[in-house]
C-alpha cells in the first residue's frame, strides 16, 4: 500500500504538501451549472477557463497526465477567485479549497519570469494596501490633469510598454475630487437598526505586523461601539455610521 502511494505521488504533478483534495475533485460531476456564472468562461468561452475545466486540469495533474507548464498555469492565473461557481454548484464542490491549494503548488513548483514576478509583486503589494493607493493618487491625478495622458495615448508611446502595463493604463479610472464618506448616513424611512462599517484604514497600516493590525482593528471597533452606545443613551443618532431604514 505504501509503495502504491509513493508511485502515485511520483506520478502526480503536485507534491504531497496540501495538494488539491482528490475527494473534492471527484465531487464535480461536470454538470456545467458553473459555466454561466464564471466571468472568464463568459468572456472567453474556453472550457479550461471555467471552474469545470480547471478542476479537470487539477485531476489530470494529480494523475500525472498533465504537466504544470506555462499553458496549464495560465488557466489558474486567469481565475478571479470570485467563487460564484460555488453558489451555483449543485454538488457542493468546494472550489475555493481547490484553487487555493493549486495556486500554492504553482508558486512552489514553477518558475516565473522576472517580469511576471515584478508585475505580481507590484499588484499584490499595492492594491492590497490602501495607504499606497492613496500615495499613487496624486501622481496619477497629475498625469491625467496635465494632459500628459492624452499625449501618451495619442502619440502611440503606450505601444512601447509591456502588454500588462498597457492594460493597466487603459483601466485607469478618471480621477476627480476626493469624495469623503460621511460619518453618519441617516436612515431613509423609519429607523430600525444601526450598522457600523470598518474601512481598512481604521485597522491600521497593512504593512505593520499582524498582531499590531489586530490590536488596531480591535481598538477601532471598540471606539465605534462605545460611540454608538453613548448615542443610544443620549437618545440621538450621533456616533453611528449607518442607519438602516425601509
Amino acid at each position: 500500500m505504501e509503495e502504491l502511494t509513493a508511485k502515485q505521488e511520483l506520478a502526480s504533478a503536485f507534491d504531497a504538501h496540501h495538494a488539491p483534495s482528490n475527494e473534492i475533485i471527484e465531487k464535480c460531476v461536470h454538470c456545467g451549472f458553473c459555466l454561466p456564472v464564471c466571468p472568464t468562461y463568459v468572456l472567453w468561452g474556453q472550457e479550461m477557463d471555467s471552474p469545470r475545466g480547471r478542476i479537470y486540469l487539477m485531476k489530470m495533474a494529480s494523475e500525472g497526465t498533465a504537466e504544470m507548464n506555462a499553458k496549464w498555469v495560465s488557466h489558474f492565473d486567469s481565475c478571479l477567485g470570485c467563487m460564484a461557481c460555488m453558489t451555483a454548484c449543485p454538488s457542493g464542490v468546494d472550489y475555493g479549497k481547490l484553487i487555493e491549494a493549486t495556486r500554492a503548488q504553482i508558486e512552489r513548483k514553477t518558475e516565473r519570469s522576472r517580469g511576471e514576478k515584478l508585475h505580481r509583486r507590484f499588484v499584490f503589494e499595492t492594491f492590497t494596501r490602501p495607504e499606497r493607493l492613496r500615495q499613487m493618487r496624486w501622481p496619477l491625478l497629475a498625469y491625467q490633469k496635465s494632459g500628459l495622458q492624452a499625449v501618451v495615448r495619442g502619440s502611440g508611446l503606450l505601444k512601447l510598454l509591456p502588454k500588462r502595463a498597457r492594460a493597466m493604463e487603459a483601466l485607469l479610472p478618471k480621477l476627480g475630487p476626493r469624495e469623503m464618506v460621511a460619518e453618519v448616513t441617516p436612515a431613509v424611512g423609519t429607523k430600525r437598526r444601526r450598522a457600523g462599517i470598518f474601512s481598512a484604514s481604521e485597522c491600521g497600516n497593512s504593512a505593520s505586523s499582524g498582531r499590531r493590525r489586530m490590536r488596531s482593528c480591535g481598538a477601532a471597533r471598540t471606539a465605534v461601539l462605545r460611540r454608538a452606545a453613548g448615542a443610544r443613551r443620549r437618545g440621538n443618532s450621533s456616533g453611528g455610521i449607518r442607519e438602516e431604514g425601509d
